[in-house]
């Protein structure tokens, strides 16, 4: 799985954004897991998550913020 770009992210439509990343969230906490268990052959792979969490956040908290009419 590789890193997707957060042009990826704009242009998903809502639900599925929020469904991936409930399943994104899911797969960090299993590979913590794993990696503290019996340790991974890329542990990068925690942190390239971790980075597609945060852009996936990022765009549900702007179009948020968007729909509720509040600009920075």
């Amino acid at each position: 799985m590789g890193l997707r770009k957060y042009s990826d992210f704009i242009n998903m439509n809502e639900t599925t954004l929020q469904d991936d990343l409930k399943d994104a969230q899911t797969r960090h906490q299993k590979l913590k897991f794993e990696h503290k268990v019996k340790g991974l052959s890329d542990p990068t792979q925690i942190s390239k998550l971790r980075k597609e969490i945060a852009q996936m956040s990022t765009e549900i908290r702007k179009r948020h913020l968007a729909s509720a009419n509040i600009t920075q």
